[in-house]
């Protein structure tokens, strides 16, 4: 996405856009089928410009614990500082340089960047989620077990005769 800056006044402007997910990772592209609903906050003060975006989408993730699919309100939040030429502020990690002669913005990376690190480890449906039984295969969440609960393996009948 890119944010025309050419003719731009000192002051905030507001963007309010639905944009496709092309942008993002195609390891985790999966995740976010839907499209984003991004705002963006762009301050400009002389040749700088502050960029506050925020994006949220549906994600469809699957339950690294039950295997089950499930919505998940996806959001993430991040502020930019972009200086058009050189000015008064030093290029760091959070200043971001720009040519003298810049007519637009791109923050289609940052918007990648932003998915992908706050994209989570680990995909858990629920807080309590039971997950799955390692032996019949039943989600704890919906059904019972359907192992028999004595242990049937014939390598502890002996053991099982000296508890007794």
């Amino acid at each position: 996405m890119k944010i025309n800056i050419q003719n731009l006044e000192n002051g905030l402007i507001e963007i309010d856009e639905e944009i496709e997910p092309v942008f993002i990772n195609k390891e985790i592209k999966q995740y976010y089928p839907n499209k984003i609903a991004l705002h963006a906050l762009v301050d400009k003060f002389g040749k700088d410009y502050r960029i506050n975006v925020n994006i949220n989408t549906t994600a469809l993730y699957i339950c690294d614990m039950c295997l089950t699919q499930f919505n998940y309100s996806f959001q993430a939040a991040q502020q930019m500082i972009f200086q058009v030429g050189s000015g008064k502020l030093e290029a760091t990690e959070d200043i971001i340089q720009l040519p003298g002669n810049a007519t637009e913005i791109d923050i289609t990376p940052v918007l990648s960047e932003m998915v992908l690190l706050n994209h989570p480890l680990k995909m858990i449906c629920k807080k309590d989620c039971k997950g799955i039984c390692p032996n019949c295969g039943a989600n704890l969440n919906t059904e019972e077990c359907r192992c028999s609960k004595e242990s049937t393996d014939p390598k502890w009948d002996q053991l099982r005769k000296l508890i007794k």
